[in-house]
């Protein structure tokens, strides 16, 4: 694949990703819900981190650190919603979960950001690789599963049409891995599947909750 073609497909991939959250943010935040509305600003925060990313495959900065950086503070925010949407469900809705997030998230921002400093790069197929050394990756991997899965749970316990929340338990449980395997993947081959299946499972999902009864 040349390189013009790569970029071409890489550029689509980010474009399809910031809209289909943009579309999935928008759907929870119009529930009743409180809890489905705290997933939906988690989601928001996470279009407005892949907008910023699509910015920096569009443009192809000579210094990608800037607006990576611009990116990951969204990004990272989102985890506050999720814990949040998932603490409604523990008893006398805790803040555990809030306090444990709150302090991997600003870990994960100190440690990439100042101590383990993420070098963000493009490889020869044109794939963007954020570059983060292992302790940041870890902290990255932590702070997403233990807000963003719990709170999957919790939204998907709220929705009412058993065949949408299938749906959306088995999509958004991909789309966990794969916003992990995004961040910290090393390999362009590993990065080129994650990309195909994430476009497809938002695509899915995105289309799916468009078409769902407004009630549900």
């Amino acid at each position: 694949m040349g390189n013009a073609s790569s970029n071409l497909w890489v550029s689509l991939f980010f474009i399809h990703a910031t809209l289909a959250t943009v579309v999935l943010a928008w759907w929870f935040l119009k529930k009743k819900s409180q809890t489905l509305k705290d997933f939906g600003w988690g989601m928001a925060g996470y279009a407005v981190g892949m907008a910023i990313w699509t910015l920096v495959v569009l443009i192809r900065p000579t210094d990608l650190k800037p607006l990576i950086l611009l990116g990951v503070i969204p990004f990272l925010l989102a985890h506050i919603a999720y814990a949040k949407a998932a603490s409604a469900k523990l008893p006398a809705k805790s803040t555990t979960l809030i306090t444990l997030t709150a302090a991997l998230l600003l870990a994960t921002f100190v440690a990439r950001t100042f101590f383990f400093q993420s070098e963000p790069y493009f490889s020869n197929q044109g794939l963007l690789f954020f570059g983060l050394q292992p302790v940041p990756t870890a902290l990255y991997i932590a702070t997403i599963s233990v807000s963003f899965l719990p709170a999957i749970a919790a939204a998907v316990s709220e929705i009412k049409q058993a065949a949408l929340k299938a749906l959306l338990r088995t999509g958004l449980t991909v789309m966990y891995v794969c916003a992990i395997i995004l961040v910290t993947a090393k390999d362009n081959t590993l990065l080129f599947i994650n990309g195909v299946v994430l476009s497809l499972v938002l695509l899915v999902l995105w289309v799916k909750v468009l078409s769902a009864p407004k009630k549900g």
